[in-house]
């Protein structure tokens, strides 16, 4: 008997996400996008990669809309909606204030704006108003429902959703034939999400090459200290405060979560955008995991927008880069400050690339710091913003799986299960 191999998704994404790097690096040593002919080539990266968040796109907001509703419609009352709202939110607000101090901690030690010479890196950069508690309250709800669907305003979106579900769950016997129709429309969702999902390999490889072409090795030069503080702040997060809520609230075995949610992590990693991961996320919470549907439908695409502990992570490091650079001594209630601002608005982070570069531009504002260090991080951000948004997209698969404890419906024998083995064939 021999044995048939077949490569699984997990193993051609790492192998797309590998051939980027290495053809990137290769091409950035021949000169770049200053090479002509390198330089015809690397369209052909961008479209893979910008083909693949396109897709990603288009599949995004009906999912994550239809899907919440069916989740919340299918909780069976309205009070698991609330126990199961509640310690997911009270779980994403207390991991970001974790991942914002662990953060400053880390900066304090590392000093990565020490010695920095800026030079001519120095520029002016836009910058948005710091939005009040109020404000940030408020944008959790749409004006327009319809407007913020056009526009992919996940916050809205998902508020929304979570209002329909709930009116149909009230609605009782009255709403269970338009809840089995969003039931069978969430199904068609998730049947075109996997068509998208097997394009990931794809998308994977263009955007690794693209990126690496474009900054090569160079871009761990100035700001080494800076890239290895946020990794290695994600790194403490995720061996810490991920460890801790998983033994403590979930009751399962941190290392045997860690190796099933690992696709989560690269696909994460590759992508840079949490919601191009949620297709993922949710097969392995479902498969992997033993989550029950509407625990992981109603948590993952929420916590997708509003659980950000990688970006929280990297407020706390920008802020403190910043002061260094100019010697800005900051005093404690500045950072506390800091702590409380950047745990609020990592909640209302869209999940896309770069949304940290453009918060963190209102945030230094906020506290009066200089925007020059925004700026020297900006040519570099797509690497740190890879372990932001890993350590987001894990931290959804941590909380929904707390809950699912807490709430006692983890399926421990799925769970527990070993991966299928692959198949032998005569």
């Amino acid at each position: 008997m021999k044995q048939k191999f077949k490569l699984k998704l997990f193993h051609k994404i790492f192998i797309g996400l590998i051939l980027g790097a290495t053809v990137g690096f290769i091409f950035s040593t021949m000169g770049g996008e200053d090479n002509a002919t390198i330089a015809k080539i690397v369209p052909v990266f961008a479209l893979l990669g910008d083909l693949f968040l396109r897709l990603i796109r288009m599949v995004v907001v009906p999912l994550v809309f239809f899907s919440i509703i069916s989740g919340v419609a299918n909780l069976g009352d309205l009070k698991k909606l609330r126990s199961i709202g509640i310690k997911a939110v009270a779980l994403f607000f207390a991991t970001a204030f974790c991942a914002v101090t662990i953060g400053l901690i880390v900066a304090h030690i590392i000093q990565p704006g020490a010695g920095i010479q800026l030079g001519e890196a120095a520029q002016a950069v836009e910058v948005k108003e710091l939005p009040g508690i109020a404000d940030t309250i408020l944008n959790f709800f749409p004006k327009n429902p319809v407007e913020s669907m056009a526009k992919g305003e996940m916050l809205h979106i998902i508020s929304f959703s979570v209002f329909i579900g709930a009116a149909l769950l009230m609605m009782g016997q009255k709403g269970k034939e338009l809840i089995d129709l969003v039931d069978k429309v969430s199904e068609v969702m998730f049947k075109i999400t996997d068509i998208v999902v097997k394009f990931t390999p794809y998308g994977v490889f263009g955007l690794m090459a693209k990126a690496t072409t474009k900054f090569g090795l160079k871009i761990f030069g100035p700001i080494s200290k800076f890239i290895l503080a946020d990794y290695l702040a994600s790194f403490i997060h995720i061996a810490v405060i991920y460890t801790l809520v998983l033994m403590v609230f979930a009751k399962v075995n941190p290392i045997k979560f860690y190796k099933k949610a690992f696709q989560t992590w690269l696909v994460a990693f590759s992508t840079c955008s949490s919601m191009a991961t949620l297709p993922v996320t949710m097969r392995i919470a479902d498969e992997e995991l033993g989550l029950p549907k509407e625990n992981a439908s109603f948590i993952l695409p929420l916590g997708a927008t509003a659980n950000m502990n990688g970006t929280s992570i990297y407020f706390g490091i920008i802020v403190l880069f910043a002061a260094q650079i100019y010697g800005i001594p900051l005093s404690f209630k500045m950072q506390a400050m800091l702590v409380l601002q950047a745990t609020l608005l990592s909640v209302g982070c869209a999940a896309v690339p770069q949304v940290g570069l453009l918060i963190s531009i209102a945030l230094l504002t906020g506290m009066g710091l200089p925007l020059d260090g925004i700026a020297l991080v900006a040519g570099i951000y797509r690497i740190v913003d890879q372990a932001h948004t890993s350590t987001n997209a894990l931290g959804d698969l941590v909380v929904a799986t707390a809950v699912a404890g807490m709430e006692g419906d983890l399926d421990r024998k799925t769970f527990d299960k070993e991966s299928i083995p692959v198949k032998r064939v005569a």
